[in-house]
């Protein structure tokens, strides 16, 4: 299935579960759009009818009857705004906000049910995939909030391994037996780690895991730069870079004399990161058949 099909399936697949979470404001015999408008003024401070069209993208004949309808139910007020003389600043009287207390409390018990399956670990997951698909559909410029943290956390070794095999597979093919080499050095780096010479930085954008990059101490004046792997969504925004910056200025500290990073040449993105950086190729192997590929392995090296 193509790209474009995909995001319709998923299209249909959440309009009908809003269906689903939105059955008890049809009970309360007000339309969505009522309900979005009864919503937006109860959470906006000095609401306007302007501000909803912004916000809802409403046609403003159509608000214009909601807002009289809401009046004539005494749901709603309207009183001149003391900025503006023009403009009318909307609130809901106390039977619109205990309409309002009821909606939302249903709503959240309709969301619990929805998600009372979902181990808190999974919860999360589902709220940072949101505020992900919201961030690249919107045409905001503000990007999310991104930090790069050392500080070695349970889960961490887990989430390297999980996202090579999760993100390489459809980038360049790779099958499970690639996300197992992974585990493994993963592994032997868990039991050798020694913070005086070895280091993992985890990239993060709103908490959840973007990237990675990682210096592994080999000898008393040389280290290995492993594990460097970065979501698609934030490539070409200098976030590659900043991470092979960190893990060169941590080596540079540690007084490595030469780093070097063991690749394949279908990896042309971070090779333009790490020639930039002063990274020179080596040594360039035959090509193999491994991790469901035929693969070139090269090894790139650069001097302190």
């Amino acid at each position: 299935m193509n790209s474009i099909a995909e995001v319709r399936t998923f299209n249909r697949y959440y309009t009908n579960l809003i269906g689903v979470i939105d059955r008890h404001i049809l009970k309360s015999n007000l339309s969505l759009a009522e309900a979005r408008v009864l919503f937006e003024i109860a959470n906006q401070p000095n609401c306007t009818q302007t501000h909803l069209i912004e916000q809802l993208s409403i046609d403003a004949g159509y608000l214009s009857r909601i807002i009289k309808q809401f009046e004539h139910d005494e749901l709603l007020t309207r009183n001149r705004s003391s900025t503006d003389g023009r403009a009318s600043n909307l609130s809901l009287t106390a039977t619109g906000q205990a309409l309002f207390r009821t909606l939302s409390t249903e709503s959240d018990q309709e969301l619990g049910a929805l998600t009372s399956h979902l181990t808190e670990q999974q919860f999360g997951q589902l709220v940072a995939s949101m505020q992900t698909i919201r961030h690249l559909l919107s045409r905001e410029t503000a990007m999310p909030s991104l930090t790069i943290r050392h500080d070695l956390r349970p889960g961490d070794l887990g989430l390297v391994t999980r996202y090579h095999g999760l993100w390489y597979a459809p980038e360049f093919g790779y099958d499970m037996s690639f996300e197992g080499y992974v585990a493994e050095t993963v592994s032997e780096f868990a039991e050798n780690y020694s913070p005086e010479k070895d280091r993992l930085w985890i990239a993060e954008a709103d908490g959840q895991f973007v990237g990675c990059i990682a210096v592994v101490g080999r000898l008393a004046t040389v280290g290995q730069l492993r594990w460097f792997l970065l979501d698609k969504a934030f490539r070409g925004q200098g976030v590659g870079k900043k991470l092979v910056d960190v893990a060169l200025a941590f080596s540079r500290e540690r007084n490595y004399k030469s780093l070097y990073l063991l690749t394949t040449t279908d990896q042309t993105t971070a090779h333009h990161i790490y020639k930039r950086a002063g990274f020179e190729l080596t040594d360039e192997h035959e090509p193999v058949r491994l991790w469901g590929q035929t693969i070139q392995e090269q090894r790139y090296e650069l001097m302190l």
